[in-house]
Formats: C-alpha cells, structure tokens, sequence
C-alpha cells in the first residue's frame, strides 16, 4: 500500500513539474514556432476547393445543397407553369367530357377578361376581390395581434398553457366548415361572421406555431443568460424573443394560407360578394371556367402575399 502511494505521489510530482515546464515563455515560444512549422508545410494546392464559394454565396452558411442561380430557378419555374396549362388545354380540347367539369384555360381567360376587363359587367371580378381582401385581412390582422401575446403566455406560464392548450388542440382538428352553422346563428350573416372564422383558424395555426418556436429556444443561450446574472425580463427580452422571432414570421405566412384556405368557409356563411361567393355560385350553375377562375386568383393571391412575407424574413432575419 505504501508503495502504491509513493509511486502516485511521483507521478503527481512529474505530471506538475511537467505542466510548470508547459507554462514557461521558452516552451510556449518553441509550441509556437513548431506550429508554425507545421502550417507552412501543408500543400494547399492539394486540398480541395471549398464547396462555399464567397463569390456566389458570400460569406455564409450554404442555404441549398444544389445552388441554382434565381433566373434559372424562375425559367425553369415558368416553363413548368407553361406546360402545365398546355397539358390541360389539350386534355379537354382532345376529351369533351374532361371539358365539361375541367373547363379549358382558353375559356378561364375568357371569362377573366369578361368579370374583370369589361365595363358592361362594371368591373365585377373587383369588388369580389376588394371584398375578399378586406375579409382576410382583417380576420388575419386580428389574428395575429392575439396569437403572439397567447403563444408568449403560454410557453411562458405552465398555468397558463395548461388551462389553454387543450382546447386549442381540440378546436386546431375541427375543419372551420363545421362552424359556418353555429356561427351564422350567432352572429347572423354579416361581416361579423366571416372575421370570426378566418380570426379562429388562423388564431389556431400561428398559436401552436408561435408556441413550439419559444418552446425550441436553446436552452445553452438560457444558461448563459442566467450565469451572468440576467433577471427573467433581460432573458425574455433579449434572449426569447429575438430566438423565437423567425418562428413568428413562419406563422405569418402560415397564417395568410389558412386565411384563404377559410376563405371559401366564411364566405358561406352568406352574401353576395367575395371570391368564395363567386366560385360557389358559379359552381351550382355550372359555369365551371368562372369558378376555376376565382379559385385560380384567390392562389395568385396567396403567392403574392408569401412572397412578400418570404421577402420581409429575409430582411429581418439576416443574422440567423
């Protein structure tokens, strides 16, 4: 046993000499230099190229694995549009059954000059658009405005998430259709009725949404804030909501889907003006290339409004 501990307290003895040696400008000076020895014989022309060209991506993170350049991206996107329409202009011009439910894109553009251009039928397709926009974004605006404080309270307070987030699980898996009779009952067949079912399914969306992006903050920036002495409003100020701030503009532009997804829904809670009243009312009358035209406008919209939500993350989340 005695020996065991001599020989421990040789090795502790050698392993400090060793580590005062370490410390000495002499051997840190010689570390140093032979370092520098080692960096100045690596072949550079041997290595490969890296894949993050400055040039190209500039001094980031590679956001796509196979890097197009965006006109290629938009021909190649055009092109598709392109065929996709000739495809289908020829299906129902080659099958007269496919035509009578399909339509034809000839007919579609037809009738978009017709409700849209011409001023015997006074300018119709815009003033069920004026109406539809004014619908969805009010419902959209007062969405947002209550899910953020909702989603903060609840992954901020267990109390708080407990009493709520079973009822917005539940509400989250009804379709918005099954509220157009109770809610025309409610709050009869005016404007009303309409904000409350695109308020409800966009509230629902960006909520859960908003809530999973607090919960996924990293909790090494949590600990960090903690070690330094940060009080809960410096960690939720300055760490929370900037790290859950991409979450709320995913939920924006999720938001803005599901508003003219619900669309068609609020609008059959009754009037004679909007897009979802257009395409239902041309609908029961057959007049199939009227109402694929107003289906047709409402995704144009929908890809204007992400495009412009994709173009402001893109500005406010630089840093990420």
């Amino acid at each position: 046993m005695e020996k065991k501990e001599k020989k421990e307290k040789k090795s502790f003895k050698e392993f400090k000499a060793k580590a005062k040696d370490a410390l000495t400008p002499k051997f840190i000076k010689k570390r140093e230099e032979k370092f520098a020895e080692e960096v100045a014989a690596v072949d550079l022309s041997r290595l490969d190229a890296p894949y993050n060209d400055p040039k190209k991506t500039g001094n980031t993170k590679v956001r796509d694995f196979s890097p197009w350049e965006r006109w290629k991206v938009f021909l190649v996107g055009f092109i598709a549009v392109v065929v996709f329409f000739f495809v289908w202009w020829l299906a129902t011009y080659l099958n007269s059954e496919l035509k009578s439910f399909l339509s034809n894109p000839v007919d579609i553009f037809n009738a978009l000059i017709d409700f849209g251009f011409k001023p015997d039928r006074e300018y119709i397709l815009w003033t069920h658009i004026g109406y539809s926009l004014s619908r969805v974004l009010v419902g959209y605006a007062i969405a947002l405005v209550t899910s953020i404080p909702i989603a903060f309270l609840m992954a901020w307070y267990k109390p708080f998430r407990a009493v709520l987030d079973p009822f917005i699980q539940f509400l989250r898996c009804i379709p918005p259709l099954a509220y157009v009779p109770i809610i025309v009952v409610a709050l009869g067949t005016g404007e009303s009725s309409k904000y409350f079912i695109i308020w409800l399914a966009c509230f629902l969306t960006m909520t859960v949404t908003i809530y999973q992006g607090i919960r996924n903050v990293d909790m090494t920036l949590i600990k960090a804030s903690y070690t330094f002495g940060a009080r809960d409003k410096n960690l939720f100020i300055d760490v929370v909501v900037p790290s859950s701030f991409p979450f709320i503009l995913t939920a924006m532009r999720l938001g803005v889907g599901v508003a003219l997804t619900t669309l068609i829904a609020a609008e059959l809670t009754g009037g004679r003006f909007g897009l979802g009243a257009f395409v239902n009312s041309m609908g029961n009358v057959t007049r199939f290339a009227e109402a694929f035209m107003g289906i047709i406008i409402l995704g144009a919209i929908g890809i204007i409004f992400d495009k412009l939500l994709l173009l402001l993350e893109r500005r406010l989340t630089r840093w990420k």
